[in-house]
């Protein structure tokens, strides 16, 4: 059987401009962009069930943060909002903004801790600086607490001043909603 040379010019087109697509979105600067500002239009709102039964964090963590300050979990006043992400996590990069949102709308009112526990100084100041964050990202400088240890990117706590764990949340959301600015208010008073 003979192929129609314009069938198989079009089918050449085809897989060419699909295999540049593929190797833009996973090999380049910009395609790890456009990936995470696609994928932050599937971001669903957050678990919004409190926890019945509080767990207290025990254990202080020690942190340290991009702008250079040193922090310990436990000598907060506020409630806590802590997000574990990772800068090579694009859910984690995805959520990000909305994240920042919030924090810049509460961030008198409440402690906003965005942890790369994994990661070195370096690598968060490098991201930040490439992003245009100027919001402090921390990494670890003690083992974490096993009230918030997770092995999943990005895992959400909010954290009421007594240091019990209120909320709970796997995965990417939109956290700059109505139902997360309740649970901050209502934690605030």
């Amino acid at each position: 059987m003979k192929l129609n040379s314009s069938k198989t010019k079009s089918n050449l087109i085809f897989w060419g401009v699909l295999f540049f697509l593929i190797g833009f979105l996973f090999f380049t600067e910009t395609g790890k962009n456009t990936k995470d500002w696609i994928s932050s239009f599937t971001l669903s709102k957050p678990q919004q069930a409190l926890l019945k039964n509080k767990i207290s964090i025990t254990q202080d963590w020690f942190l340290e943060n991009t702008k250079g300050d040193k922090k310990r979990l436990l000598e907060s006043n506020k409630p806590l909002f802590i997000n574990i992400w990772a800068t090579w996590c694009p859910p984690c990069r995805s959520e990000l903004p909305s994240l920042l949102d919030l924090a810049n709308e509460y961030k008198n009112k409440v402690d906003f801790l965005f942890i790369s526990p994994n990661e070195d100084l370096n690598t968060l100041i490098a991201f930040a600086n490439k992003k245009g964050y100027s919001f402090p990202f921390y990494t670890q400088s003690s083992a974490i607490p096993k009230e918030l240890a997770t092995r999943s990117f990005p895992t959400t706590f909010i954290v009421d001043k007594d240091k019990k764990i209120v909320l709970k949340s796997v995965g990417a959301h939109d956290w700059n909603t109505k139902p997360v600015h309740q649970i901050l208010e209502s934690l605030i008073k």
